[in-house]
C-alpha cells in the first residue's frame, strides 16, 4: 500500500471520528504523547509472480509502505501481512473469464525491508515470522541493540465490547510529513466466528487500538472473504485482532 493511498484512507476514516470529550479526551492526549512513535511505517520491495491458468507467468516489482506497531522493547513491529505479502490473498483463489474458471497461483518475495523513523531515517529490517491466519507480519530491526524504540504496553491488555469507546494511534503518509494521528471512535460490533475479531467505525489498518482505560486492545487487521468463494474477487475487511490473540502470535517470531 502505497503512503498516498494509505493517507487518504485516514483522511477519509476522519469524519467518522467522535470527538471525544473529558476523561476519553485526557486519555488520547496522553496516549499520543507518550506513544506516538510506537506506530511507524515499514516499507519494502515486493517481487511478485501471478499464474493463471496455463498462461505465462506474470512478474512484478513494486514499493511498498504499511504502518505497523511496535509491540516490544526489543523492536519487534507487527503489521497485516497482506499489505506485505500482497500475494497472499491471490494465490489459490478461482476466477470466472469467458474462458470458464481458472485458478490463480501467486507468490511474493518481500525484500529490502526498512523501518521508516520518526526523525526521518532508515533502519534496515528483517521480517521474523509471518501468521497468514492472523494477517500478522511480526518485522524486527537488522541490529535490535542499536535501535531505541517505543513499544506499547503489552503487560496489560484491554478487551473491547459493542459500544466501548475507543482510542485509535497513527500516522499520516509521507505527502503529509508522516505527522502522528489520534482518533477516538466506538466499537460497532464483535464478530465471534470462526474467531473473535472486532469491528470499529473508522479505519484501523496496521494502528494499535486502546480502551477508554489506554490499555493495548488490539491492531487493524485485513479479513478475507474465503478462498472457497470462486465467483469473489478478494475482498478485505478491516477489523480489529484482540492483543491476546496478537501476542499469542507473537511469541512464534524469534
Amino acid at each position: 500500500m502505497k503512503s498516498k493511498l494509505l493517507s487518504a484512507a485516514v483522511l477519509l476514516a476522519a469524519p467518522l471520528a467522535i470527538a471525544s470529550q473529558g476523561p476519553l479526551k485526557e486519555k488520547a492526549l496522553a496516549l499520543t504523547a507518550s506513544n506516538k512513535d510506537s506506530v511507524l511505517f515499514i516499507s519494502a520491495v515486493v517481487e511478485i509472480e501471478v499464474t493463471a491458468g496455463d498462461n505465462p507467468v506474470k512478474k512484478e516489482e513494486k514499493k511498498i509502505e504499511t504502518m505497523g506497531t511496535v509491540i516490544s522493547a526489543d523492536g519487534l513491529i507487527v503489521a497485516p501481512l497482506s499489505t506485505l505479502d500482497v500475494a497472499s490473498s491471490i494465490d489459490g483463489r478461482t476466477v470466472n473469464t469467458p474462458q470458464g474458471p481458472i485458478k490463480l497461483s501467486a507468490k511474493s518475495n518481500t525484500k529490502e525491508v526498512k523501518i521508516l523513523m520518526p526523525d526521518g531515517s532508515e533502519v534496515e529490517a528483517k521480517v521474523a515470522f509471518k501468521d497468514a491466519d492472523l494477517d500478522l507480519a511480526f518485522i524486527r530491526p537488522e541490529k535490535s541493540a542499536e535501535v531505541k524504540l517505543t513499544p506499547v504496553n503489552t503487560k496489560e491488555l484491554g478487551t473491547l465490547a459493542v459500544q466501548d469507546d475507543v482510542i485509535i494511534l497513527g500516522r499520516l503518509g509521507k505527502d503529509l510529513n508522516r505527522e502522528p494521528v489520534v482518533m477516538t471512535n466506538e466499537v460497532v460490533s464483535v464478530v465471534s466466528k470462526p474467531r473473535t475479531f472486532v469491528k470499529l467505525g473508522s479505519q484501523s489498518l496496521g494502528m494499535p487500538v486502546f480502551d477508554k482505560d489506554g490499555k493495548f486492545a488490539g491492531i487493524g487487521i485485513n479479513r478475507f472473504n474465503a478462498k472457497g468463494d470462486s465467483n469473489e474477487p478478494p475482498s478485505p475487511s478491516g477489523v480489529v485482532l484482540p492483543a491476546a490473540d496478537l501476542m499469542e502470535s507473537a511469541a512464534q517470531a524469534k
